[in-house]
Order: C-alpha cells, then sequence, then structure tokens
C-alpha cells in the first residue's frame, strides 16, 4: 500500500480509516495477537540455544548429538582449571586466609564464556550446575551434564589480582 508500508508488515493506522477503508477492499487485515506475524525474539532465541542441547529431530541427529556431546564431554575431563582473576574484598597482604571475599560473584555465565573463549567449548547455561554465586577465592568445582553423554567435574581456580600480580 503506497504511503503505508510493504506487504506483511505491520502499521498502525486510525480504526475507522481501517474499518471503512482498508478492510472492505482487502488492503489489510487486522491483526490478532496469537495469529500475527511471528515473534521475532523466540525465534533468534532457538537458533542461539546451545548445540549440546538442541532437540533431536531423527536417530540420526540423536546419534550425531550424542558423539558431540561425547566429545565435549572428553575435552572438560582433560581441562586444566579454569583460573579466574578477581579483586578481593580485603586487600590486607598480612591476612593468611586461604579464601578472601571478592568483589561481585563468579557465576555460571562467566565459568560459560571463559569456556568458549580460552577452549571454545559451548556449553548451555542448563548444562552447567554449581552450588551458587561463587563469592571467595579458592577452588570449585562444577558439573556439567550433557544429554546422552554423562557429565564431567570442571574444577574453577579464583584468584586475588593482587596474589596473582606479585606470585
Amino acid at each position: 500500500m503506497p504511503g503505508l508500508g510493504s506487504a506483511g508488515t505491520v502499521v498502525y493506522v486510525n480504526k475507522a480509516y481501517m474499518r471503512h477503508e482498508l478492510y472492505p477492499k482487502h488492503l489489510a487485515e487486522y491483526v490478532i495477537a496469537r495469529t500475527g506475524p511471528r515473534d521475532r525474539s523466540a525465534i533468534a532465541e532457538q537458533e542461539n540455544i546451545a548445540p549440546s542441547r538442541k532437540e533431536p529431530k531423527s536417530p540420526q541427529d540423536v546419534h550425531s548429538l550424542a558423539l558431540r556431546n561425547q566429545d565435549i564431554i572428553s575435552r572438560i575431563m582433560g581441562l586444566e582449571p579454569l583460573v579466574f582473576k578477581r579483586s578481593t574484598v580485603n586487600t590486607d597482604e598480612n591476612s593468611k586466609e586461604d579464601s578472601q571475599g571478592i568483589y561481585g560473584s563468579l557465576t555460571k555465565a562467566d565459568v560459560i564464556k571463559e569456556l568458549e573463549a580460552k577452549h571454545g567449548i559451548i556449553v548451555d547455561k542448563s548444562a552447567l550446575s554449581m552450588d551458587d554465586k561463587i563469592k571467595s577465592t579458592g577452588d570449585y568445582t562444577c558439573t556439567v551434564k550433557l544429554i546422552y553423554a554423562g557429565q564431567a567435574s570442571l574444577k574453577c581456580k579464583v584468584v586475588s589480582e593482587v596474589a596473582e600480580s606479585q606470585a
């Protein structure tokens, strides 16, 4: 429709114009929320799902998913601990404590981002399990559970930025 938009686009017009001009001449249709254009954000989220969590559609897909997930599990089992540097709340150099509080916390998102950046392993957030957010320095264990492949333990180490720079 010239001046309003191209075919398939959703445009807001005056109610009377729609009721008396556009709709009777079949130039436009009313958009009902449930049957209107597809929600493009939901489609984008579906495409961004980690390959290890996509739903298989055929037996061949199940087999390839199982092999891919087993490969991911074996790669995770062979990894060195992931080291995260964080600034500590108490930067007292005389402190002999093994664990100090850190600013912020270490979350699943941080672990997943580090796995992807350093090792190229893409894991979905729901596949990674941690006890809770990590809020102090020390050694921690996370578990990665993948469908058709089992689980693997992943070691994470949180160190003080000050201690790391002095070493």
